[in-house]
């Protein structure tokens, strides 16, 4: 389902069925105390999510390990300027969500692993 809808997003101009340009399409809900991470890959039919702890230092391993092109997607809050600047080398493109006018984000249950999950699909 999240795949269909991301090829979807990514045909949507050219009406072709064209592999997605990225190996990881990464999406991030960060708060004070936890962060929820939401990775989808083009032989992944759902992203998988995971909630651990905030950690900057520990986020910059995971994406460093992960071998490929990588878009992430971050929820615009009073700390996406900082993480923007943090991540940078880190991601091929970064993308920032404003909340108010994603309408994935509206529609639904609230949890910051939802978010993440419906971020992965931007």
């Amino acid at each position: 389902m999240y795949r269909q809808k991301l090829i979807e997003k990514t045909n949507r101009d050219n009406k072709q069925n064209v592999p997605l340009s990225y190996d990881h399409y990464i999406a991030l809900d960060w708060s004070i105390k936890n962060m929820a991470i939401a990775r989808l890959t083009q032989k992944m039919i759902e992203p998988k999510i995971v909630d651990v702890p905030s950690d900057i230092k520990e986020l910059k391993l995971y994406l460093k390990n992960l071998k490929g092109t990588k878009i992430i997607t971050i929820e615009e809050t009073t700390t996406f300027h900082w993480l923007y600047v943090e991540l940078y080398d880190y991601a091929d493109k970064i993308n920032i969500c404003d909340p108010y006018r994603n309408h994935l984000l509206s529609d639904g249950p609230k949890s910051d692993k939802i978010d993440a999950g419906k971020l992965c699909i931007f």
